[in-house]
């Protein structure tokens, strides 16, 4: 989740969405349906789009359920609670993503020369995504288990940035 500030300059945390990584990595990773090797034509339009909208719908569950686990652990929602949310944000979130993930696979069809470009941006989705996957299991982490994380990292001499370079003594971390 992060904190941000809404119109009223009040702060509030917001859940983690898919962004257009997740787009950029479906289609420029997507299934090749019929094998024929090529994303042109309307195979290349559903090839794209199939992958753009299952990578955006895994990614945006995935990262619901990790915002959410917390509160699960902690006794503030239950598993069956946690499923809907889950599903609920999944299908909006999905919805909202149709119009993009089909102009990126229409682009793919008809300029076959896009590509290699569509296969570099999801390269860069690819690792957006992961870095954002890595810091939500972080987050969802309880205290006792980001303890040991970090005191595992550091015998073995490994720093992450921005999970285990930071001072012990920080609050904002968590890592008391």
């Amino acid at each position: 989740m992060t904190l941000q500030k809404n119109h009223n300059g009040e702060y509030v945390i917001s859940p983690r969405k898919a962004g257009p990584e997740a787009a950029a990595f479906g289609t420029g990773f997507a299934p090749d349906i019929n094998a024929d090797g090529s994303m042109l034509g309307f195979d290349g339009l559903v090839e794209g789009t199939s992958g753009g909208l299952i990578t955006y719908a895994i990614y945006t569950a995935v990262l619901t359920f990790l915002d959410t686990e917390k509160s699960v652990k902690s006794g503030q929602l239950t598993r069956d609670e946690q499923r809907e949310i889950v599903l609920d944000r999944t299908w909006e979130c999905t919805k909202g993503a149709v119009p993009t993930v089909i102009i990126i696979s229409c682009l793919l069809a008809v300029f076959p020369f896009l590509g290699w470009p569509a296969f570099l941006a999801g390269l860069i989705g690819g690792g957006v995504m992961a870095t954002r996957i890595t810091r939500a299991v972080f987050d969802a982490l309880s205290e006792e288990q980001r303890q040991t994380l970090v005191t595992k990292a550091k015998e073995a001499e490994v720093t992450i940035k921005g999970l285990t370079d930071v001072d012990d003594a920080d609050p904002a971390m968590g890592v008391a």
